[in-house]
């Protein structure tokens, strides 16, 4: 059995992140579940734009470094300092499916995401399907051959 690891796509993150920064759109297709039910794994594709850091507020879903990865989150806070300078301000941000944080800064930040708009029904039926794949995990998991 072949057993490689599968890394993220750096390079190809890094040019994005080149192409943001010269004021083009671009792309993605969504990897991951972590911002799940509203973007699933390779099924959602974003518009990832360049952005005004004065305009970044919670709730908006950025295009983030951290830990030398790229991650899609939403942005749950922002604290600025007393100098009021956004340069300097702290920004919390999360997947919708997680429940650990990212504290960054806006110098961690590459893009705002443009997300299109789900149906209610179509979100009730994402949220029933990550729970099947959930329950079938635990019970692949729980089942021991002796």
């Amino acid at each position: 059995m072949n057993r490689t690891k599968k890394n993220p796509n750096t390079d190809a993150l890094k040019i994005i992140e080149e192409s943001i920064k010269a004021g083009t759109t671009v792309q993605l297709t969504v990897r991951g579940n972590s911002m799940s039910p509203l973007l699933m794994d390779g099924v959602d594709v974003v518009r990832l734009c360049p952005f005004i850091p004065a305009k970044l507020k919670p709730g908006v879903i950025i295009l983030l470094r951290y830990m030398e990865r790229f991650v899609l989150h939403r942005i749950i806070h922002i604290s600025l300092p007393d100098s009021q300078q956004n340069s300097e301000a702290i920004i919390t941000a999360k997947g919708d499916a997680m429940t650990k944080t990212e504290i960054i800064t806006f110098a961690d930040v590459v893009a705002v995401a443009d997300v299109p708009e789900l149906a209610s029904l179509n979100k009730v039926y994402r949220q029933l399907v990550l729970l099947f794949y959930k329950v079938r995990g635990y019970l692949i998991r729980s089942v021991t051959i002796k």
